[in-house]
């Protein structure tokens, strides 16, 4: 099961910290970027836009990633230090 954490805005927009999804068919980041789509149309103009970050396994990332199942998936505005 490839467990999905969502932070800030961006859980009011999915109403929800976070979900656990059971789908083989994520085979990768940009895959999981088209099913949160599509289950959740406000966050089109975000990934779009490339305004959200996703980290992998507590890694941020950049670049698409290859996801197996069992892996933790955090999504998130952008983080700026001060």
């Amino acid at each position: 099961m490839i467990k999905i954490k969502y932070f800030a805005w961006i859980k009011d927009i999915t109403k929800s910290e976070y979900e656990n999804l059971n789908y083989s068919n994520l085979k990768d980041i940009n895959e999981l970027k088209k099913f949160l789509i599509k289950k959740h149309p406000k966050l089109k103009k975000f990934i779009d836009e490339d305004i959200i970050r996703f980290s992998l396994n507590q890694e941020y990332i950049t670049e698409n990633k290859k996801i197996n199942l069992n892996d933790e998936i955090a999504i998130f505005p952008p983080v700026s230090g001060g």
